[in-house]
């Protein structure tokens, strides 16, 4: 994509609902130009030119099948403690939509995050704790994988807010000051073959928005995300080579007062494949306070949301989910 045809890719994406394509190696000025647009018309939008390379998605996606193909003892060795939000979830465990579905997604995960002291983790607000990892003479490399490929997304998550920034008339580095000691989460994602039937409340994963700043999401080749466009027609979202999906969150949404749009979105299996995907959830500090920034609201145009802690609003949203936990 040439970086002048920003725009005109935007205009397109409109007319065939597709999502926009953002080159991250053109100039600031017009990637947050174009990153404005598409988070103000569709909250989602694919990222090329990043620095993750196809060798380490390659890696991170071998890895996550070595651990899923484990037996269940092993993989509940890690499980995950619903007071914390890492380890293992088990397959049905989650319903990301409690109202529209009549059983838990059809997938099972893993989730991971900084590798954390004791102090931080408790700094964490308890939202995340310590890493469980799997043995390593069972899956030898999937914790240097996990840990390297969550470094080096962290570090695309660093560029974005930049951008961010400045596509909201922010000095560049503003965000950078609520993600000192983030509570970032990367969860590796494995659906079954199960096909979906929306009508009777089976979904991969119901319809839902992330909860956080933004979400970076890569997938293997089999589609299944969908999300809700504007006019309200559930769009697939084709996976596309190298490409990351990024899509809005939350409190980014509550941030912008709205401007910026947390878009609703689920996974359906259509194709009768197992699918597997990494969705990185790239979130501030616990402690950090989301309220409207100064850009986005006026007289004419007053703050809709009242001010909150990010670990709060994160705790809320995951005993949603959780209810047990």
């Amino acid at each position: 994509m040439e970086c002048n045809r920003a725009e005109d890719e935007a205009v397109a994406a409109t007319t065939a609902k597709k999502l926009p394509i953002i080159d991250l190696r053109c100039d600031d000025k017009t990637t947050a130009t174009a990153l404005r647009q598409a988070c103000v018309e569709f909250g989602f939008f694919y990222i090329v030119n990043h620095g993750i390379t196809d060798e380490q998605f390659a890696e991170l996606f071998e890895q996550a099948k070595l651990f899923f193909a484990l037996p269940l003892e092993e993989k509940e060795r890690c499980n995950i403690d619903r007071s914390t939000n890492r380890g293992y979830i088990e397959y049905g465990s989650e319903r990301n939509n409690p109202v529209k579905q009549t059983t838990g997604g059809t997938k099972e995960g893993y989730h991971m995050g900084n590798e954390m002291t004791a102090e931080r983790a408790k700094a964490s607000g308890e939202v995340h704790r310590a890493n469980k990892w799997p043995q390593e003479a069972v899956v030898p490399h999937f914790k240097t994988t996990m840990i390297d490929y969550y470094n080096t997304i962290c570090a695309v998550g660093m560029k974005l807010l930049r951008i961010v920034a400045l596509a909201l008339d922010m000095e560049a580095d503003y965000f950078h000051q609520f993600f000192t000691k983030h509570i970032a989460l990367l969860r590796v994602l494995h659906y079954d073959e199960t096909l979906s039937k929306p009508d009777e409340g089976l979904f991969g994963a119901g319809e839902h928005t992330d909860f956080g700043m933004l979400t970076l999401l890569k997938t293997d080749d089999v589609p299944g995300l969908q999300i809700q466009w504007p006019d309200g027609e559930w769009v697939d979202v084709a996976p596309i080579e190298g490409a990351i999906v990024v899509n809005i969150a939350d409190m980014l949404e509550r941030w912008t007062n709205g401007m910026f749009k947390s878009t609703l979105h689920r996974v359906l299996n259509t194709t009768g494949r197992e699918r597997y995907s990494a969705p990185f959830f790239f979130d501030c500090n616990a402690d950090a306070t989301i309220e409207c920034l100064p850009t986005c609201c006026s007289s004419e145009s007053p703050a809709k949301y009242e001010p909150i802690l990010s670990g709060e609003y994160l705790l809320k949203k995951l005993k949603e989910i959780y209810p047990e936990g």
